[in-house]
């Protein structure tokens, strides 16, 4: 998509910051507030400029979009384009937009829900499932038995040499 922003819109907009700027800027050898507009625009005026660029792209791309109805789907890749025309700032911006979809016949379709059974021995695998899953260990004073968890010490030797167990 192509959009044209008038440059007078931007460099008043960067006119009046830098105005507004003028009242509170300190800068060596000026008094405060009393920093001429040239020392003004030579020192602050490519950052005002950039910042008000950036504000007029996005208001400019979200008023082009409402215009044209378009809903996009992920940022857009903007290019600048060449300065052909003084009167207006140009770019394209690249974007990808979320299909159009009409769903039609919607009252004719017919859906089978699949009918599910569950029976006793169902519940009890599950449960049975549950008491694994939620299991806690507890400390006994017995020998151990099957299904018993246990910790073990040992001194291993292969060939009459210890190893770490």
């Amino acid at each position: 998509m192509k959009v044209a922003v008038p440059k007078d819109s931007i460099e008043s907009e960067v006119e009046k910051r830098l105005k507004s700027m003028g009242g509170r800027a300190k800068i060596d050898g000026f008094r405060p507030g009393k920093v001429p507009f040239s020392v003004l625009r030579k020192k602050f005026g490519g950052q005002v400029r950039r910042e008000v660029l950036g504000e007029v792209l996005q208001s400019s791309f979200a008023e082009a979009i409402v215009q044209e109805k378009l809903r996009p789907a992920g940022v857009p890749h903007i290019e600048m384009e060449d300065a052909a025309n003084d009167d207006s700032l140009e770019y394209t911006a690249t974007f990808e937009v979320y299909p159009e979809v009409e769903l039609k016949g919607l009252d004719s379709i017919q859906v089978e829900r699949p009918v599910l059974e569950i029976g006793d021995a169902d519940i009890d695998k599950m449960l049975e499932n549950l008491r694994k899953q939620r299991k806690t260990w507890v400390g006994v004073d017995r020998p151990a038995q099957d299904g018993d968890q246990v910790t073990i010490d040992f001194e291993g030797s292969i060939d009459g040499e210890s190893f770490a167990g």
